[in-house]
């Protein structure tokens, strides 16, 4: 089986306008991110989906393949989008804002998809207990491989019970059609996570890693990754 690896982008990030070209030591995130991608060795096609055509142009300056898309809900909606435009099944979706996203995760996430293509799948990395609290660190609750609940914030005492979500996920056509034929939820909205549209109706299932995620949520996180790609052993 074949499997496609789209990034959504867009310019409107209400907690970071513009971040997806951010320069992160003098490069764009968007393009740190599809370079990423393309080092995983494991996709048939990687693609860049945006409403942006400056992001378009930086991303086909960089010599990476894009496709303009309306505006979307959520990455997913846009990501459901892109891949019905361009005739694709299976497609891991990966957030653009994930500029050290490890590509061995990224391959694991493909197996997984060619094994279950009836199951939506994403990551899940150790949780820092320092993190509990802190709202643009996304937490998941694993049982038995399996998500049963995302959030934004855990209580410290609590924190050893849940892992962190880093922002990958993966789905076959008959997974995205189904989750961009539903409505978005209260809870969705509430807590700003569009998987909680399909948790309960579609499994999702988790690949574990060891790899901590650091992404980029708001401007100070940009630092952290300038940081690690100092490293001289780092994921740079």
């Amino acid at each position: 089986m074949t499997v496609h690896c789209i990034v959504p982008a867009r310019m409107g990030s209400s907690r970071f306008p513009g971040k997806p070209l951010i320069k992160i030591a003098g490069k764009e995130m968007i393009v740190r991110t599809l370079e990423r991608a393309l080092l995983a060795e494991c996709f048939d096609r990687i693609v860049c989906a945006t409403d942006s055509e400056e992001i378009a142009d930086v991303v086909s300056r960089a010599g990476f393949e894009f496709i303009l898309t309306p505006d979307a809900a959520t990455g997913s909606d846009r990501v459901a989008f892109a891949a019905r435009a361009l005739n694709l099944d299976l497609v891991v979706n990966l957030q653009g804002d994930e500029p050290l996203v490890e590509p061995s995760v990224l391959c694991d996430v493909a197996s997984a998809l060619e094994k279950h293509p009836d199951e939506w799948v994403t990551v899940a990395c150790p949780l820092n207990p320092a993190e509990a609290e802190l709202k643009t660190v996304v937490k998941v609750l694993v049982k038995d491989d399996y998500a049963v609940d995302f959030t934004r914030s855990v209580a410290n005492e609590d924190a050893a019970r849940w892992f962190q979500h880093q922002g990958i996920y993966a789905y076959s056509r008959v997974c995205r059609d189904e989750f961009s034929s539903l409505p978005q939820t209260e809870v969705e909205k509430e807590r700003s996570l569009e998987q909680m549209r399909i948790l309960g109706k579609r499994p999702i299932r988790i690949v574990q890693s060891k790899y901590s995620s650091i992404s980029v949520d708001v401007p100070s996180d940009v630092n952290a990754v300038e940081v690690a790609l100092k490293k001289p052993f780092g994921r740079g």
